[in-house]
């Protein structure tokens, strides 16, 4: 999915080489529950599209008509 929204073919997993400061890479595996930079920088990729979707569905939510509202809220009456 991401990989048609850049509009480029990239395989599923590339190695790449990074500069990245580690005190950042643990700080980071502490909140995301992880072990090893690799796992910390897939889950923290994860989680920054997870809340941009997130932040798009909600601004989507306020563009809603009270009417669309309801119909959303009652669709599983």
């Amino acid at each position: 999915m991401i990989r048609e929204c850049v509009g480029a073919t990239l395989p599923p997993v590339t190695k790449t080489a990074l500069n990245i400061d580690q005190e950042k890479v643990l700080r980071a595996a502490e909140v995301l529950g992880t072990q090893g930079t690799t796992a910390t920088i897939d889950a923290a990729l994860t989680d920054i599209i997870a809340r941009d979707a997130r932040a798009k569905l909600v601004e989507r939510m306020r563009r809603l008509t009270p009417e669309q509202r309801d119909a959303i809220l009652h669709s599983w009456d």
